[in-house]
């Protein structure tokens, strides 16, 4: 008996709510209702105008490297104009995805979402964890940081303007869920002398070439030294964030049949290049090509116009 009043207790409750519920749908009449459906509509179809699709099926790589308060070089950015890249970019309608997101898409295994671009960083700079980190996590934006490893590893600065990251550090950024990081060679990143003209070329991309003994590397020299850097880089990456990387970037844009067969031997699948342009689903490429977003002589304005630009172009 007690049972049976505490059910028809719950059951009385359940109903009067229903009642209110229903008495206050009732308020709303059949012509009110329309207007309010009217103003949605309007709201949605203001807020799609405002966002512009540029393009679709695409992806926009940008190019970044050192942030300072001082103008250190031409491709050192102040920290309020990558902040206002970033502002600008989600604000216009940009949509920013990952790295690995944007080999899925090339390769037919992930869409795209309309005006896609990803934010990359070379050289492993300190000043990446000082000044762009904080904005990626405060906007949520992915990213991708190439590291030469010699640098972190040694953590030896170039001057008081330029110290690579260490590895607390990258493994901070990468736990974040944020950061990716791929590989910009061991020790790789610098020039050598190509020919006996004195030409030079990117140490991973060229067979050097010994001015005192006027003796060009030959191809299994070069190719025993090339996979000896790239497996010591992926070994000192997994390391600092328990995984090998599968991106390569190569320094200074240089890379040849000769260097992307070596790399590929060594673990690695796809290769962030200096190449200019944009990337397309399903393209099957492995190759990843890029603009100039980090030079000191741009605005936010015209990094967007440029990024438009580069759509436009064959």
């Amino acid at each position: 008996m007690y049972m049976k009043k505490i059910i028809f207790f719950i059951i009385l409750i359940i109903s009067l709510c229903y009642m209110r519920v229903s008495a206050k749908i009732e308020m709303i009449n059949d012509s009110e209702f329309t207007e309010i459906k009217k103003n949605i509509q309007k709201i949605n179809r203001n807020y799609k105008d405002k966002i512009k699709i540029y393009y679709k099926d695409k992806a926009v790589v940008l190019t970044y490297h050192h942030i300072s308060t001082s103008n250190y070089s031409f491709i050192t950015i102040r920290p309020e104009r990558f902040e206002s890249d970033i502002d600008m970019l989600i604000k216009e309608g940009f949509n920013f995805i990952s790295a690995q997101q944007l080999i899925n898409a090339m390769q037919g295994k992930d869409i795209l979402p309309p005006n896609a671009v990803v934010i990359t960083f070379d050289d492993g700079l300190e000043s990446f964890y000082k000044y762009a980190f904080p904005v990626l996590k405060e906007y949520s934006v992915p990213a991708i940081m190439s590291i030469i490893t010699s640098r972190t590893e040694n953590y030896k600065a170039f001057d008081e303007e330029i110290r690579p990251l260490n590895s607390i550090q990258i493994r901070e950024i990468y736990e974040s869920g944020l950061v990716d990081v791929a590989s910009h060679t061991h020790s790789s990143h610098e020039f050598i002398y190509i020919n006996s003209e004195l030409k030079q070329g990117g140490k991973l991309a060229f067979k050097i070439f010994d001015k005192e003994t006027k003796k060009m590397e030959t191809d299994e020299e070069y190719t025993k030294r090339v996979t000896e850097d790239l497996n010591t880089s992926r070994e000192i990456i997994y390391k600092y964030i328990g995984k090998y990387p599968d991106i390569l970037c190569f320094p200074f844009g240089h890379y040849g049949k000769r260097s992307l067969n070596t790399a590929k031997n060594c673990g690695f699948k796809y290769f962030i290049t200096t190449q200019y342009g944009y990337n397309t689903y399903n393209s099957k490429s492995i190759i990843i090509n890029r603009i100039r977003a980090g030079d000191s002589n741009l605005t936010s304005e015209k990094l967007k116009d440029n990024i438009i630009k580069c759509i436009k172009s064959k």
